[in-house]
């Protein structure tokens, strides 16, 4: 069999060899060797597998184009301290905690200025969209009281002004100080717990606390106390080359764990960590075999899922993290305002402040940089496979990597080309074992 996949459109549809033998027999001469391929060369011309010219490919790409949303904050990551109770090895935004002079803890009254802020973003785009506020560090555990005064002011400000009733609200945490009364707290609030665990005891090894300790069985208890009062967590597991090494134990360990979703990171390149060439192929295979074994019992990791749901429900996916278009917030703890948080070690993209009453990020000249950065737009993107279900990966790793975002993040192509072969292969199997449940009376 060969899949032919539209790479615009994100649609596949599958044909015999010989009717792929035909197809190309039909491009080099405009000649139908058999009757049979008339109705599959029609069908691909309906579907845009096939165009007439150039100008009906570039106005189908410019119908794509129409579809993108104008800019809006679908996320705000509130650091409400820079501090931090680990020294994580692979800590990608390490050296955002060695700043000098710097405020590195959130007071009550940025607190209240940013949500003011909040609210006057939110009122300008009442439109229906995914919106999430995330308590993030440092540790935010470390500065837990102003999170309550934040939440407390949030409740206090809807009272009386517009505020979505669809907001969701979350804390990633490296779990270390979590406590009864602070889980409880959070519940109350309706926060959505994140717990940055390796969940493997050598693999978590790299997330050491200041004095060079190993976190896992102190982490490992927390994790039992949110089972033990029926709290819900996500796991945000970072997939490091000793976590590759031990990928078996891996995924029963997170069986055993048994949290609401799980998200796995990919190092960001970095010649004194990364040891192995094939690093991010090693890593996207075992993010698909681990969605493979998960999804078995409902259990979605969400990187892959971002794609699967694009590739399933044929939907572009234009950006894979908030940051891209120009749609996150980043508040840091003396109210300057950012696009990625990746940017808290040198304060790059953080040119506006919670201060400000002009500010209007759809004006910001930031904002209007980081807008087009999809790779719908980028001009080295428009040949690629992944062009609608990429996502661009990490405008952060790209620059990190290549000196700006609009480079590629190439780790992440490597990424999502596999991820791609994978969900094409996949879905065939899937139709196989469909129609042969059909045939054989199965219900499906």
């Amino acid at each position: 069999m060969v899949a032919l996949y539209h790479a615009l459109l994100v649609r596949t549809v599958f044909i015999t060899y010989t009717e792929a033998q035909q197809l190309d027999f039909y491009f080099k001469t405009n000649d139908i060797d058999s009757d049979a391929i008339l109705e599959t060369i029609q069908y691909l011309y309906v579907n845009c597998y096939i165009v007439v010219n150039a100008d009906e490919d570039n106005k189908l790409y410019n119908k794509c184009i129409e579809l993108i949303s104008p800019p809006a904050i679908s996320n705000a990551y509130i650091v409400v301290t820079e501090n931090c109770n680990f020294n994580c090895k692979y800590c990608f935004i390490s050296n955002a905690v060695q700043h000098a002079g710097e405020t590195k803890v959130m007071t009550n009254e940025v607190a209240r200025q940013t949500v003011k802020l909040l609210q006057k973003t939110y009122e300008r785009q009442q439109t229906s969209y995914d919106k999430t506020i995330t308590f993030y560090g440092g540790e935010p555990l470390l500065n837990f009281d102003v999170i309550c005064f934040f939440m407390d002011e949030v409740n206090r400000i809807k009272e009386k002004y517009y505020w979505p009733s669809d907001m969701k609200y979350a804390l990633i945490t490296n779990g270390f100080l979590l406590t009864k009364d602070i889980l409880k707290a959070l519940q109350g609030y309706g926060i959505t717990l994140s717990i940055s665990y390796d969940v493997d005891k050598e693999s978590h090894a790299q997330r050491i606390d200041k004095n060079g300790n190993n976190s896992y069985e102190v982490v490992r208890e927390k994790i039992g106390l949110c089972h033990e009062m029926g709290i819900p967590f996500s796991l945000s597991i970072t997939i490091s080359e000793v976590l590759l090494s031990r990928k078996n134990e891996v995924l029963t360990e997170i069986l055993k764990l048994s949290p609401a979703t799980i998200v796995f990171n990919l190092l960001i390149p970095n010649t004194q960590r990364l040891k192995n060439e094939h690093y991010y192929e090693d890593a996207t295979d075992f993010m698909i075999q681990a969605f493979i074994r998960l999804r078995g019992i409902g259990l979605y990791e969400d990187r892959i899922m971002r794609k699967v749901r694009a590739f399933s429900e044929n939907k572009m996916h234009l950006y894979d993290c908030c940051a891209g278009g120009g749609n996150q917030y980043v508040i840091t703890p003396d109210g300057k305002i950012g696009i990625c948080h990746g940017y808290l070690n040198n304060r790059k993209y953080f040119s506006s402040s919670i201060y400000d009453v002009d500010f209007d990020f759809r004006t910001q000249v930031d904002y209007l940089y980081w807008k087009k950065r999809t790779p719908l737009l980028m001009k080295q993107c428009q040949e690629c496979e992944c062009l609608s279900i990429c996502g661009g990966g990490c405008p952060y790793a790209a620059d990190y990597m290549y000196g700006s975002i609009y480079e590629l993040d190439t780790r992440f192509c490597i990424h999502a080309k596999k991820v791609l072969d994978w969900m094409i292969k996949d879905l065939y199997y899937q139709v196989v074992n469909k129609r042969k449940n059909s045939l054989n009376g199965n219900s499906v």
